[in-house]
């Protein structure tokens, strides 16, 4: 199961490079990074007349991977996390210092209190 995660990572990371890459080649109202090529029409010219629609389907399929990906993992390193008895809540409760109950103990329970022995003053 780490195998799938750490797979499942790297797919991710170049996922996420890969839809950045295609967002910021695309031509849009400023002309975005598209134009740093000479002219503003250089991804056009590169990929032909049916650049824009490419593009705008290849950040289609990124963002939809990328989305698929980060629940996939969500849900992988949930399962690994629980599997394995890592609980974030309990280390959370363990180092704000709140006791963890013990078995046999009643919740609210005080010892009693000895009466302060009273002096004659």
């Amino acid at each position: 199961m780490q195998t799938l995660n750490v797979l499942l990572t790297m797919v991710y990371v170049f996922c996420c490079l890969f839809l950045a890459f295609v967002v910021l080649l695309q031509k849009g109202e400023g002309g975005g990074l598209g134009g740093l090529a000479g002219s503003s029409g250089a991804v056009d010219n590169a990929m032909g007349s049916q650049a824009s629609m490419a593009m705008k389907k290849a950040t289609a399929w990124a963002a939809g991977l990328f989305m698929i990906l980060a629940i996939m993992l969500g849900v992988l390193s949930n399962q690994i996390h629980s599997a394995t008895g890592n609980n974030f809540k309990a280390d959370q409760d363990k180092a704000a210092g709140s006791p963890t109950p013990t078995p046999g103990a009643t919740p609210g329970a005080t010892p009693a209190a000895t009466p302060a022995a009273s002096k004659p003053q």
